[in-house]
């Protein structure tokens, strides 16, 4: 992927322990343009689950807009 990580849209998120890869799959299915991610070692608890934060890059407006509303 070549995507240009300071003009990209981004998307920081928590996403449970676990949870990554199926969203990975997602978007590899459904994104049309360039996409990366990048995580980060900052972990939280909610109650008994453990969540990490991300940063998901999109070179396409729409498959940010779509990400962001696939994750509500």
């Amino acid at each position: 992927m070549s995507i240009n990580i300071p003009t990209a849209h981004k998307a920081n998120i928590a996403i449970e322990f676990g949870q990554l890869t199926p969203m990975i799959e997602r978007c590899e299915r459904n994104c049309e343009g360039d996409w990366q991610y990048s995580g980060e070692t900052n972990e939280h608890w909610d109650g008994d689950k453990m969540f990490f934060a991300y940063d998901f890059f999109f070179e396409s407006e729409r498959d940010y807009v779509a990400f962001l509303m696939w994750q509500k």
